[in-house]
């Protein structure tokens, strides 16, 4: 098969996966919690392992990637293999009665979901070139952005109407993961080696052992940790009336999913034509830019516009952060091992996703949002510098050269 017909063929199935993605993120990261509390009257740790799913299933990526490795699989098949799993584990939370298995179902369906992260990453860089990747992710992304908001809303009213529907919501999940998992069947790809994946400990030793990956690696646990630990005090700033604001369920709900995902459907094309043309440093630094000023707005006005504004320029970062997430490590990585660096820059994205929630609170139970808000902004301006030092290294010259911005 010739590089555009596997190009089409990876691209036409990826629209048909981007909408069942985004019914599958709204159910994990809003129903799943949501049941587990008004339905089984989960306690704080049932709802902890909920809430903290994804960040433990990206810790496991290295070892999935070896283990596909060692079997010499295709990625593609290991999406399938990996989404069947998934579904069948989906399908158990969507029957049993109890809170303890329906919370082991919910978080086991997604610490499974996640692990295909690495896997997909190394189908988009032998399918897809260097000049395209951005842009061809662009649709995908804003289609499981509007699915998701889509789903939130109809399974949000249904839930409304009455809890017990909740199994309906988890039928249309099952019904999700499973056609994803049949569409990655149909994604070409080739036989991952051994010898370019190594084992997991292989595959960490890049952090030391390529220099330059681990600064990155640095810069972007600093910009991690200062979003990740205002994030959640958002929802406190917003609900608890000590902090002046004192907002309806209502409004929380429009600043902290439906603004910032208008923002991220709306800016996503050009966040691509942004990753595909700009540096690598100019693109990571606006997107860093965003974050941080949206930190500023939103901790320091009770004025629900300036809220708004906020959580805008949040959306706006999330549009192109979602692209450069996922991709960042093809600017870098030789291609044959993209997968194996995908896999620890996941591993570290669940280390933190672990850790800052509870460092955030941590900070907000002993000061103030404000104080949250300082940290977070000081850590995301370090990591600006940080970047900057690395705008004229080698590794990043063949992107700035084949810009036509800088």
């Amino acid at each position: 098969m010739t590089t555009a017909k596997k190009a089409t063929a990876t691209y036409r199935n990826d629209l048909l996966r981007a909408p069942l993605a985004g019914i599958l993120e709204a159910g994990w990261a809003t129903f799943a919690l949501v049941i587990a509390i008004r339905y089984f009257e989960a306690s704080e740790t049932h709802k902890a392992f909920i809430a903290g799913a994804a960040p433990i299933g990206f810790l496991l990526t290295p070892i999935t990637l070896y283990l596909a490795a060692s079997f010499r699989a295709r990625p593609s098949f290991s999406c399938t293999f990996i989404l069947a799993t998934a579904t069948l584990l989906l399908l158990g939370a969507s029957i049993v009665q109890s809170l303890l298995f329906f919370t082991l179902f919910a978080v086991l369906s997604q610490v499974a979901a996640v692990q295909q992260g690495p896997l997909m990453l190394q189908i988009y860089t032998e399918n897809y070139t260097r000049a395209e990747r951005g842009s061809r992710m662009t649709w995908p992304f804003i289609l499981t952005a509007l699915f998701s908001i889509g789903f939130a809303v109809a399974g949000g009213r249904l839930l409304d109407l009455k809890i017990e529907a909740y199994r309906w919501i988890f039928a249309v999940m099952v019904v999700a993961c499973g056609i994803s998992a049949v569409a990655c069947a149909r994604i070409p790809s080739s036989s991952l080696s051994r010898d370019n994946v190594g084992n997991p400990w292989q595959s960490f030793s890049l952090i030391w052992k390529d220099r330059f990956f681990g600064f990155v690696l640095g810069c972007w646990m600093l910009l991690g940790m200062g979003n990740l630990i205002a994030l959640p005090v958002r929802i406190e700033y917003l609900a608890n009336p000590k902090f002046g604001v004192n907002a309806s369920n209502t409004t929380i709900a429009v600043l902290m999913l439906v603004v910032p995902a208008v923002a991220r459907v709306l800016s996503t094309r050009m966040w691509g034509r942004f990753f595909d043309r700009l540096h690598f440093v100019t693109t990571r630094n606006l997107l860093n830019l965003f974050f941080l000023a949206s930190i500023g707005f939103f901790f320091f006005t009770t004025n629900i516009y300036v809220l708004g504004l906020a959580m805008a320029l949040q959306g706006l970062a999330f549009g192109g952060g979602r692209i450069f997430w996922s991709l960042w490590v093809t600017k870098i990585a030789p291609e044959e091992k993209a997968s194996s660096y995908m896999s620890i820059h996941m591993a570290l994205t669940g280390l933190r996703g672990s850790l800052a929630p509870f460092i955030g609170y941590a900070i907000l139970s002993r000061s103030s949002p404000a104080s949250v808000a300082i940290i977070g902004m000081i850590l995301i301006a370090a990591s600006i510098i940080l970047f900057e030092l690395i705008r004229g290294h080698t590794r990043l010259r063949e992107t700035a050269e084949g810009s036509t911005l800088c």
